[in-house]
């Protein structure tokens, strides 16, 4: 009798740690972000029954909250009118540029400011998806090992060659930094020969 309890007990055990959700435990980068704010790392996501919305590409200092980004691209867009400012800060210089880091705050600021903001109405802002900064797609890049490796996991869009992704962070009344996926940290560049009236594609990412 006492070994059936005991065996009893363990079963419930097993189960409790395949039930539990993984988002109350220590997450990592490359856990899958699922529907219903649940995250999995990839190895328990398949067995998960979970429906995945992203990836994990930072953790902060609490090892309960970040950043995750989108599994798929958005279409191609304009960023916004050519020669046209808005509120946001200017950042002139990449090293500036790079410690910009709240896409939610840019992309609820630009919404508010103008409906004319293509990228920016492309995202589902309302479920919490923004358009990230520059300074995000630099934590991104740092990561896009693990992070290309859970997306081919879940069936997602990896970063591949031939990309470019606005960011929310603003240049100029005329210019914006943006992100190519297909060269090092020294290829990101904000738009040289063009302006915001541009088409480029859109990678949302979610706060968790």
């Amino acid at each position: 009798m006492q070994n059936n309890n005991l065996l009893k007990k363990a079963l419930l055990a097993l189960l409790l740690c395949v039930a539990l959700p993984y988002v109350n435990a220590q997450v990592h980068v490359g856990d899958i972000l699922c529907e219903g704010n649940l995250i999995y790392p990839p190895s328990i996501y398949p067995s998960s029954g979970a429906t995945a919305m992203g990836v994990v590409f930072y953790v902060d200092q609490t090892g309960q909250h970040g950043w995750a980004v989108a599994l798929q691209y958005t279409g191609g867009y304009t960023w916004g009118c050519a020669r046209t400012d808005t509120p946001l800060p200017n950042y002139e210089n990449k090293r500036q540029a790079i410690y910009d880091l709240d896409g939610y705050e840019n992309t609820r600021i630009v919404r508010e400011h103008s409906t004319d903001h293509p990228a920016f109405y492309a995202v589902d802002f309302e479920n919490g998806w923004y358009v990230p900064t520059f300074g995000q797609f630099n934590y991104l890049y740092g990561n896009i090992l693990e992070v290309n490796t859970s997306l081919e996991k879940v069936g997602g869009d990896r970063f591949t060659g031939g990309w470019e992704i606005w960011t929310s962070t603003e240049y100029s009344w005329q210019n914006v930094w943006f992100w190519t996926s297909s060269g090092d940290f020294d290829n990101w560049g904000y738009d040289y020969s063009g302006n915001k009236g541009l088409s480029r594609t859109v990678r949302a990412v979610r706060n968790f």
